[in-house]
């Protein structure tokens, strides 16, 4: 998704910064992948039925380095538009082929926080009850999860929260 199709999308206002993985865990991923597929294809046994799993191992392994340098969130005006983890295998393979589904927006006023491990997000809805969004923050650049919590202190510091 890109910054104007989540402004129109979300009701955040205008993407002020978006947060990925860290780029040496991209490029090592990136390496990684290759050197792999590489090596599957080099060496790959010559009869059918093991050849044709070494490549499926091949479409994988380029879908995961193609995942890579997904953008986890959308750091808006008035809130966050966060990727959500999969929680099962159904959701993970959906996840893949309908990515746009898997963001969701979290306006600042509701945001508690995040867990000490990066992989949970949680805010509070307009009923009172706390919910939880999983994340995959764990390799997101350490100057990324300050910026995110600048955005939460800047907001309520100038709303009064």
């Amino acid at each position: 998704m890109t910054k104007q199709e989540v402004s129109e999308r979300f009701s955040g206002g205008h993407v002020k910064h978006m947060v990925t993985t860290h780029k040496a865990v991209q490029w090592l991923g990136r390496i990684l992948g290759i050197v792999i597929c590489v090596a599957l294809i080099k060496w790959a046994p010559h009869d059918i039925g093991n050849r044709m799993l070494c490549y499926a191992l091949v479409v994988c392994l380029l879908w995961w380095v193609h995942g890579l340098d997904v953008v986890l969130v959308y750091i808006c005006e008035k809130g966050f538009v966060i990727k959500q983890r999969p929680t099962n295998l159904r959701d993970y393979f959906r996840s893949a082929i309908n990515l746009d589904d898997y963001y969701v927006y979290v306006p600042f006023e509701s945001v508690v926080g995040f867990t000490p491990d990066w992989k949970e997000l949680q805010a509070v809805n307009t009923h009172g009850g706390i919910y939880v969004v999983p994340l995959d923050l764990q390799l997101a650049p350490y100057k990324d999860k300050m910026r995110l919590q600048a955005a939460i202190k800047h907001y309520r510091d100038t709303h009064d929260i």
